[in-house]
């Protein structure tokens, strides 16, 4: 325990992204070694700055042991760089974390063929849905699912992998104690039971403009190789794709449903410079079946388990949408399922709350008793699991089930 704690001060020394804790490794050997440095010692290395110096000598060994009280308290597990738990694939990547915090289970993680799935926030309906599809089938094969756990298309990857039984990693720019975003409560929970919540942040640490940008670099590392779904020029999902570049991974664009959709614009960028374009799972999957024999199911038969309905274009649902509101009974009644026994109370009083005409999501969680965050993240599953539809304005309608 002591090590670590030194570990720990170690990583609170500098800013995240930082490649000098790294640096100092190579001259002191050891996180305790660069504390007990003298100043002449450290004016020696040419790439400190003054004000590195005072980092490292005015940093506090307090504030690691009440973070290592926090992680103890909140059955956090630290995993030290070097260590024999520490990802290899995270090892050798520029500015490699001196720590990691993980809830869940990640060992065996270099052995896994981890695809990493990003996309923009504010994802349209056809990207949720090829997202939840297309997860659906690369978890089905076998793959190991890594995304941020953000709004949007990262709800979808996570949902997609869990729906079919698989793992799912989520890599978070917080610390894994701190409620963001709140409408992934549910989530989180969901993917611990099947995976882990990683992060280079400790207990109690909220989120900041400047650490998603930085924390795409482990998400890239942890993969095989990115694939982006949907994103426009500016999207901030696009830095994950540059640190897989960077860090040689294989990059997949699914190409634009419409080329005039803004949505899409960056992923035709990357197209254009020579990402693998992506119509169905098995082109991710086809780059990695010999690389992972032992991981993925080459017989996996894709093109059965998407109904055609999910994959129809976005304009094609535009189109319908008129008539699927007027009519949404006719066409709900097609869809019977039996319901689900392991999912919460919950989740049935939120399908019990609802109606077979669309309703705003703030009346249904009101009936049935749930806070906005609450509901907006069981909707999600629940559209995942095909119990309800999701219409415009964030109206929802549950289908007829079989009980």
């Amino acid at each position: 325990m002591d090590e670590i704690k030194y570990w720990v001060w170690l990583s609170r020394v500098f800013a995240y992204g930082s490649e000098k804790p790294r640096k100092l490794l190579e001259v002191f050997h050891s996180p305790r070694a660069v504390l007990e440095a003298s100043e002449e010692d450290l004016k020696k290395l040419s790439f400190l700055k003054e004000s590195d110096r005072r980092a490292i000598i005015h940093t506090s060994l307090e504030r690691a042991d009440k973070i290592l009280s926090d992680c103890d308290r909140l059955g956090i597990h630290i995993i030290c760089y070097g260590s024999p738990e520490y990802p290899h694939r995270l090892a050798d990547i520029y500015a490699p974390p001196m720590v990691l915090y993980v809830k869940g289970e990640i060992q065996g993680i270099d052995e896994e063929a981890g695809i990493t799935v990003v996309g923009t926030r504010r994802a349209s309906d056809y990207g949720k849905r090829l997202t939840g599809n297309l997860c659906y089938e690369l978890s089905r094969a076998g793959a190991l699912i890594i995304s941020g756990c953000a709004e949007g298309i990262d709800t979808y990857a996570h949902w997609g992998a869990l729906k079919a039984g698989g793992r799912t990693i989520a890599v978070l720019g917080c610390g894994l104690d701190v409620d963001y975003p709140a409408s992934n409560r549910e989530l989180k929970l969901a993917i611990l039971r099947k995976g882990a919540l990683v992060s280079e942040c400790p207990p109690g640490e909220y989120p900041t403009r400047s650490i998603f940008p930085v924390r795409n670099r482990l998400m890239s590392a942890l993969g095989v190789g990115v694939l982006v779904t949907e994103a426009p020029m500016k999207s901030g999902s696009l830095i994950t794709a540059e640190h897989a570049i960077e860090q040689g991974k294989d990059l997949f664009c699914v190409p634009p449903h419409d080329i005039y959709d803004v949505n899409f614009g960056g992923v035709a960028r990357y197209l254009r410079d020579g990402a693998i374009p992506v119509f169905s799972a098995k082109d991710v999957l086809d780059e990695y079946f010999m690389l992972y024999p032992h991981k993925l199911n080459a017989e996996y038969q894709f093109a059965q388990q998407v109904k055609r309905n999910k994959t129809l274009p976005v304009y094609h649902q535009r189109q319908t949408a008129v008539k699927k509101e007027t009519e949404p009974q006719k066409v709900l009644e097609q869809k019977q399922k039996a319901w689900d026994p392991t999912l919460s109370k919950a989740h049935r009083n939120m399908f019990d709350a609802m109606t077979s005409q669309p309703e705003s999501l703030d009346e249904i969680a009101a009936r049935a008793g749930l806070s906005a965050a609450q509901a907006a993240a069981i909707a999600t599953e629940l559209e995942l699991l095909e119990y309800i539809s999701s219409y415009s304005g964030k109206r929802y309608a549950k289908h007829v089930i079989t009980e």
